[in-house]
């Protein structure tokens, strides 16, 4: 059973200038974002070095839990990824998913030398289309 949520040691700058610049307010709020990202291009990144996880307990609500589940499900297609028993493969897809989407913003935003305020509203409307990346985080969020 997964207790805690690892951060990509790679991005631990990223995600503490993230947070330090208010764009997120937690790293778990730059994580969850990253992860409907880099689900939502299809992204899923394997990692082994981690910096300071996070306690999985921190990912309480229900907005978030819902998030990590959803992505489990669409990527398994199967509903049983929600019995207890696949918790550590459910953190384990969003921790992927988290890492891809970080290394699109990197990619996109940071390495572009764009302001991060700008930028990912620049990335997010270049999301735009039938359906967006907010879109998919809101049906996720009323799932």
């Amino acid at each position: 059973m997964a207790t805690r949520v690892r951060r990509p040691a790679e991005f631990d700058a990223m995600l503490s200038e993230l947070r330090d610049e208010s764009i997120f307010p937690t790293f778990k709020d730059a994580l969850i974002f990253a992860a409907a990202l880099g689900f939502r291009r299809g992204n899923r990144k394997a990692f082994q070095k981690t910096s300071e996880p996070i306690d999985l307990e921190v990912f309480r609500g229900d907005f978030d839990r819902t998030i990590m589940s959803m992505i489990a499900i669409e990527e398994n297609g199967d509903p049983k990824m929600l019995a207890p028993s696949n918790e550590a493969e459910r953190v384990l897809c969003f921790e992927e998913y988290a890492n891809g989407g970080l290394e699109i913003m990197k990619r996109e935003i940071s390495e572009g030398k764009q302001d991060w305020r700008e930028g990912l509203l620049s990335l997010i409307h270049r999301e735009e289309g039938d359906q967006t990346i907010l879109d998919d985080i809101t049906e996720l969020a009323n799932f």
